[in-house]
């Protein structure tokens, strides 16, 4: 069914756009060559072009083109080098406040992503049965009337609130969800809900914002689950690799000793789910030893006397026998961490949530880094600023006058309206509770993917009369869809100014590099041509260079000096101490530091953290943990071979050296992974890198859509395997209450092992 990598005289085969020098994938990660490899996709032939082969001069380069990376969140600077309309290299812009001069493999493997043959080329519609993989190329204008044709009816039938949208953050979902918001449907859904909805909630009900944190001059830092060296955040991990030389203390508190806890000071292996208990037991040991910092308690913050009567019960031994962290450890990393401050950072990390009761534990954190004042100075954690941007004066749809389907409002009446819950809008769907949800726009995402027990997700998909998906590859959710149209790639579109908040704040400009290779269009020219087939042309009467236009306008620069540049901020280093400053009032309730939420005791929750175990894992399982692997993006990444070659472990599953040989399992046997809601088989990696008692599956493997490279089709989808679990507060999937078994898989063995005894396990 598909290609293989060619080679000859150096050059690998290229379509007749593009070559590239003769380096290796190991020098691609090191210095960000160019090139795509000759792929050919059977079912869908007629759609992708033939591959020929051509040379390119390397030393010629014609223009320098200054844009923003799209392959993860971070928004990183790139200065893309073009050679007659090709692609030949990206390199990082070097006073990038963000990126801080830095382009990871994965920015790099951007020129593959470009030229990737399995990309999506012009519209596909859906000819047989759904997920057959039976499709007819369209024009845009046929795709886009049959889109219209299908949506109308369904309002027709069951109202605007028929249509669910979904997406993920970028510089063009803006339009997608204007076209919700004039469409008229509230069911929206968007990614916090998976990812960081429990951190924003837990922080903000602390102070009343989300901050950022000043690594750079950072003394001591706490990393609870974050695997910063790995799940790339920037500044963030830039500023702590930076900090490696010994002038700040790292101590990680993971069940897995990650790429982070190998460069740490200390490792803390915590019992999966317990982590909270670790953060109260710290909190009894500064404020029971009187090490907080009681001027700025008094000073800025409310609920002290009370927070200190509630942690009394959380002792270092209580909860050594609940995390598996020694007492004596715990009182000395406190004593540390509070003798340190305020140059100090408890970091609440940023993903999906663990367990049912993670907020809690992100509201933990904050008030750990609040009662020793490690708020809003040097080295702390710092408010974000963000530099106001003009728009367009757009027409204002009229207000969306229907209810949700998924009650969240009732369910989780503190949680984020314009993001919604997955789980929830899925759960009212498969048991037709109250909606009339009959279609679904997808942009940018991969719910298959993404969203736990995906058996769940696919049985919803086959509930919908219709499916839109808007992305760049043929993913999983691709597949199942009813049409498909193509997104022209972030290289190949100009995109809105955009106003990235932060420590140093700025204001990206991503613009397009070379022209598009295929019969794509950037989702905005998509949202303006289906408004209008629906008669809401009105919404989007403007163009991408009138928001180039009214956001310069309210900046001290040209249109023309923002693209140059790249990028525009208004400083070079964070202002710290504003809210600090005598009359500042906290965006919280009581306009202070909040160490008891009134928010959460005026919505019927516990106003201080309150540990509640998880559930024991029944005998012969394991806790199921899942998470990221560096080079890629969630289950974005994988179809792309330059990143896949540098990774040969990323499918492996990891088990404990105790649990192989329990099990009877060989380093690279494949295993069969059983859970109460799927099944899975993957390949193994035997370390001691990780509890006992855990599992672990890194996701973003295990896709099964056809139209993807054999190479991404490789280990186990977490999302087959792991259940369905809501924080109580945000209704944000809880990732980590999964048990799992482990079964044999006939055939599984692999011929060539080394013995577990002889075997270099790490740490």
């Amino acid at each position: 069914m598909f290609g293989s990598d060619s080679s000859k005289n150096g050059l690998i085969d290229v379509s007749e756009e593009l070559a590239r020098k003769n380096f290796s994938r190991r020098r691609f990660l090191q210095f960000g060559s160019a090139g795509a490899a000759t792929l050919t996709f059977a079912p869908l032939l007629s759609f992708f072009s033939e591959y020929g082969e051509a040379q390119i001069d390397p030393g010629v380069l014609e223009e320098s083109i200054r844009s923003t990376c799209a392959l993860c969140v971070n928004k990183c600077g790139l200065i893309a080098r073009v050679h007659d309309g090709v692609v030949h290299k990206l390199d990082p812009i070097p006073d990038h406040p963000k990126s801080r001069g830095m382009l990871c493999a994965r920015g790099n493997s951007g020129i593959k992503v470009l030229y990737d043959p399995n990309r999506l080329k012009s519209p596909l519609i859906r000819t047989g049965p759904r997920g057959a993989g039976q499709w007819r190329q369209a024009s845009w204008e046929e795709a886009l009337d049959h889109i219209a044709k299908n949506l109308l009816e369904i309002r027709q039938k069951h109202g605007p609130e028929g249509v669910m949208f979904s997406s993920t953050e970028g510089f063009q979902e803006h339009f997608f969800l204007s076209f919700a918001e004039a469409w008229g449907s509230p069911n929206v859904v968007r990614h916090p809900t998976l990812c960081l909805a429990s951190m924003i909630n837990g922080t903000f009900n602390t102070f009343g914002s989300v901050p950022e944190f000043d690594f750079a001059n950072s003394r001591y830092v706490i990393m609870a689950g974050a695997n910063r060296f790995e799940s790339l955040v920037t500044p963030d991990s830039v500023d702590l690799m930076r900090n490696l030389d010994g002038r700040t203390k790292i101590v990680v508190l993971d069940p897995r000793f990650t790429i982070t806890a190998s460069k740490a000071h200390e490792w803390l292996p915590v019992k999966p789910g317990t982590d909270l208990a670790f953060a109260l037991a710290m909190l009894h040991v500064i404020i029971g030893e009187g090490r907080q910092d009681q001027e700025f308690i008094d000073r800025y913050t409310v609920g002290f006397e009370e927070l200190a009567d509630h942690v009394k019960q959380y002792s270092p031994e209580w909860a050594q026998s609940e995390c598996g962290i020694d007492a004596k450890r715990i009182r000395k990393i406190a004593r540390e961490f509070a003798d340190a401050a305020p140059r100090v950072v408890f970091y609440p990390g940023r993903r999906s949530s663990w367990t049912t009761n993670d907020t809690q534990f992100r509201r933990a954190i904050a008030i750990v880094n609040a009662v020793v004042g490690a708020w809003d100075r040097p080295g702390a954690s710092v408010p974000k600023a963000k530099i106001s941007i003009g728009e367009p004066d757009i027409f204002p749809p009229d207000d969306i006058e229907v209810a949700r389907c998924d009650a969240l409002m009732e369910d989780f009446p503190l949680a984020n309206k314009k993001d919604g819950t997955y789980l929830g809008v899925r759960d009212q769907i498969l048991q037709e509770k109250d909606n009339h949800i009959r279609a679904w726009m997808i942009y940018k995402q991969n719910p298959l993917h993404s969203v736990p027990e995906s058996r769940k997700t696919l049985e919803m998909m086959n509930k919908l009369d219709f499916i839109v998906t808007i992305d760049t590859m043929p993913s999983d959710t691709a597949w199942m869809s009813d049409v498909i149209l193509p997104e022209s790639v972030y290289l190949e579109r100009t995109d809105p100014p955009h106003s990235i908040s932060g420590a140093v704040p700025l204001v990206a400009v991503r613009q397009q590099v070379v022209k598009p290779r295929f019969d794509t269009k950037p989702c905005l020219d998509i949202m303006k041509s289906l408004a209008e087939r629906v008669d809401l042309g009105e919404y989007f009467d403007y163009t991408v260079d009138d928001w180039f236009d009214a956001a310069a306008s309210t900046l001290p620069v040209s249109v023309e000096e923002l693209k140059r540049k790249g990028f525009y901020t208004d400083r070079e280093l964070p202002e710290i101490g504003n809210t600090l400053k005598d009359g500042f009032r906290f965006r919280t309730k009581t306009g202070k530091i909040e160490l008891r939420s009134q928010r959460y005791a005026d919505a019927g929750y516990d106003p201080l953290p309150v540990y509640r175990p998880q559930t024991p894992l029944p005998n012969g399982k394991y806790r199921l943990l899942t998470g990221r692997t560096a080079i890629y993006t969630h289950s974005s990444l994988q179809n792309v071979s330059w990143l896949a070659d540098e990774d040969p472990d990323g499918p492996n599953v990891w088990i404990h050296p105790d649990a192989a040989s329990r099990h009877g399992v060989r380093d690279g046997d494949t295993i069969g992974l059983r859970t109460d809601y799927g099944e899975a088989q993957a390949p193994v990696k035997i370390t001691n890198r990780i509890r006992p008692d855990s599992v672990f599956v890194p996701h973003g493997f295990g896709h099964t859509s056809p139209g993807l490279h054999e190479r991404s089709r490789r280990g186990a989808r977490s999302s087959d395997l792991i259940g369905t679990f809501q924080d109580e507060i945000t209704g944000n999937a809880a990732m980590h209450e999964t048990a799992v078994e482990i079964f044999p898989v006939p055939g599984g063995h692999h011929e060539e092992h080394i013995p577990v005894s002889t075997r270099r396990v790490g740490r």
